[in-house]
């Protein structure tokens, strides 16, 4: 007689088969553009993110940042103004970035 799998040892593979088929932080960032607004780069990136900074300038302009972290990508963070994506990287990419030219 062949062992019948238990409903939550099948729950848990449909889970985890479902999980690798979102694809990773890194395979899913590679799919931003610059204007996404936040709900648009949420629905893409998944809403396990921490807002990290938020402000309005001097002109009544806002801005947010907000971060996913991943063990296996590391940190992603984007920068949202009037929310709309601006800018997004790795930490360590973003500070060696130039500045734009206006």
């Amino acid at each position: 007689m062949k062992p019948s799998l238990s409903l939550p040892a099948i729950l848990a593979a449909l889970f985890l088969a479902g999980c690798s088929s979102f694809g990773s932080l890194d395979s899913r960032s590679q799919k931003l553009s610059l204007g996404m607004t936040k709900e648009q780069t949420t629905a893409l990136l998944g809403d396990e993110y921490k807002v990290v900074g938020a402000r309005e300038t001097a002109d009544a302009r806002k801005a947010e940042v907000i971060r996913y972290d991943d063990p296996n990508y590391g940190e992603l963070l984007l920068y949202f103004r009037d929310g709309k994506l601006v800018q997004w990287g790795d930490i360590r990419i973003l500070d060696n970035m130039p500045e734009s030219v206006q």
